[in-house]
Parts: C-alpha cells; structure tokens; sequence
C-alpha cells in the first residue's frame, strides 16, 4: 500500500489543480463614495434620502453615501461641496443665488421643495383671515422670512412699515398667549409645534399670492459636473426615488428616520413629513423639477429687494439635464 502521506499529496494536488481550472470570480464593483451635506440635522426634511439608503437605492447605484447633518458654526453646505469635502449639498434657494452672484461654482441640479415651506400662521381664534390683516399687528419673523414677507405684501399692496416687527425666537409662548399674533417659520417646524401643542393654526403660504421659489436646492460642483456627471446621475436616480417612497410611505419613511436618530419624535417627525409632502409633490411636476420661470421669479425677487446687487446667468447656474436622465424628457410637460 502506498504510505498515508502519498495519498495526502496526491489530494492536494487534485484540490490544487481543480481550483485552477475553475476561474477565480471577478472582484466586484467598488463603491463610489458620496458625502451629502444637509442644510440641518437629521429630521424627516431628508426622508428620501434616508429611504434611499433603507431600501437600498444607492447600494443598487454602486455608491456608499453618508449624511452628514449641518451645525451651526460649520462652513455651509455650499461651501463644503466647493471645498471638496461633500458631493452634494442642501441649500435654500436664496442662498444659492447669492452664492453664484460671488462666483462660487456649484450647479443646482434638483429642487426638493417645489414651493418653499416659508409660511405665516396666526391662530385660528385670532380672526385674522387674509394676510392683508396682518397691517397694524405684531409679527415675529427672522431675516431668513422676511424676502418672503415682503414679496408677499407688495403683492398685496400692503406696506411692510405697516406691520410692527417684534423679536424672533423658537419659544412661541407669545404666540399662544395672543400677544403675537403673526409668527413666520418653516410649515414643518413651528406651525408643527403649535399643532401639536393643542393649537389650530392658518397658514398662509407666500405662493398663494403670487409669490414662487423652491427650497431645498441640491447642489453640486462644477467640476464634479464636467468630470463624473454619471455618479450626479446615479446618485440623483436614488435619491428622487427615495423620495418617492417617503411621499407614498410616510409612516415607513418616518421609521426609517428614526433610525438615523433615534432621538427624534415620532409623531412630530411624521407631521413635519405629512405638511412637507404637498410643497414637495405638487403634481405639477417629477419630484426635484426646476424651471427657467421658477428661477427667473426668485432672482427677481432678490433684484427687487436688493439682495442680488446684478442678475445671476441661470444658464449656468442650474441644470436639468440629471433629472432629464432620472424622470425621462417627458417630465418637461408633466
């Protein structure tokens, strides 16, 4: 017989030999890494994203995505993609515009918000029923508001010296008391808190009277558009989808959130998602839209009140040449 190490040889061999004649299965894909700066901490504002995550629409797109939540005292998320340290970012409209008008170089490629989450609210005991009453009364606004306020007054031909500014802050204990009757904040923010403090609230929204803008502008870098406009594609395919979800599972979406923070309130995380879902899907357009008229109605806005010193080139400001590549060129007439 032959020795018990010849046959231990002789099987070594063989394993040695059928790995060789059995390919070695190709390594896969790397995932590309995305940094995306918010305009905030984590909140049901940045649902979809979060759902894109969840449900696996990026890991689907070959990206690894991280979330990063803003602080105040960081640099903004616009400075922060044009530095190099995020992909993308979330900004308001506004600042966007001023951002361009000082030559920093980033594309909007998306508007979450379709109408800009910027209201006015009174109680509903209050009787005011118009924004053309809210002459001669208190009201709390911050200057984050007030382009809002009065663009929206001059609509009205009201005069905004007509109304009497009163200090802002978060604590709305003269608001529920009457001694201010008007408070400006984001529908998905203080109008929430009242709610959800037993109070029913009117909300007045600046695009009820003529008054349009998005929010929630996505942006990214010039350079990163010339360079790797794929990887704005993919990442922009998972993220409006993600989005999509949270509008038709809010109540996962807000799960999902959860998760991210598990801090936060379910049922205010919830509310603040239900009042965003209506300025984000409007029907009017896919989600994350944006049109020349839209853009050219907030730059006029800034022009007016001098916030913009000299007209923006949205030629080159703004592209929809990603959401063409997401939702189809039909989304133009949708």
């Amino acid at each position: 017989m032959w020795p018990t190490r010849f046959w231990s040889s002789m099987l070594a061999l063989a394993v040695c030999a059928s790995a060789a004649a059995v390919p070695a299965p190709a390594p896969a894909q790397a995932f590309e890494p995305v940094t995306v700066q918010l305009k905030w901490h984590h909140q049901t504002q940045f649902a979809g994203l979060y759902v894109a995550e969840h449900r696996g629409l990026y890991q689907a797109e070959r990206l690894a995505v991280q979330h990063a939540p803003w602080k105040v005292g960081m640099p903004s998320p616009i400075d922060q993609v044009a530095a190099g340290r995020a992909t993308f970012g979330i900004t308001s409209q506004t600042e966007f515009l001023l951002a361009r008008e000082r030559g920093v170089p980033v594309v909007a490629i998306a508007a979450v918000y379709q109408r800009s989450p910027v209201g006015f609210f009174v109680l509903k005991r209050s009787g005011i029923r118009h924004p053309r009453e809210f002459a001669g009364k208190a009201v709390a606004y911050a200057p984050t508001h007030e382009i809002h306020l009065k663009a929206m007054l001059k609509r009205l031909d009201v005069d905004p010296a007509a109304l009497r500014r009163v200090p802002y802050s978060f604590d709305l204990g003269p608001f529920y008391r009457g001694e201010v009757p008007v408070w400006a904040g984001y529908v998905m923010n203080q109008p929430v808190d009242a709610r959800l403090a037993g109070h029913e609230v009117t909300v007045f929204f600046p695009s009820d009277y003529g008054v349009y803008g998005y929010d929630d502008i996505i942006v990214a870098a010039e350079e990163l558009v010339r360079r790797n406009p794929r990887l704005i594609e993919r990442w922009l395919r998972a993220a409006l989808r993600g989005w999509r979800v949270a509008i038709e599972r809010p109540d996962e979406a807000t799960d999902v959130a959860l998760k991210v923070d598990p801090a936060l309130r379910r049922d205010k995380q919830l509310a603040m998602l239900l009042a965003s879902i209506p300025l984000i899907h409007t029907g009017e357009h896919p989600i994350g839209w944006m049109t020349r008229e839209m853009w050219e109605e907030a730059m006029g806005i800034l022009l007016e009140q001098k916030i913009l010193s000299r007209p923006v080139d949205l030629s080159r400001a703004y592209s929809t040449a990603f959401l063409e590549q997401v939702w189809g060129t039909q989304a133009q007439t949708r």
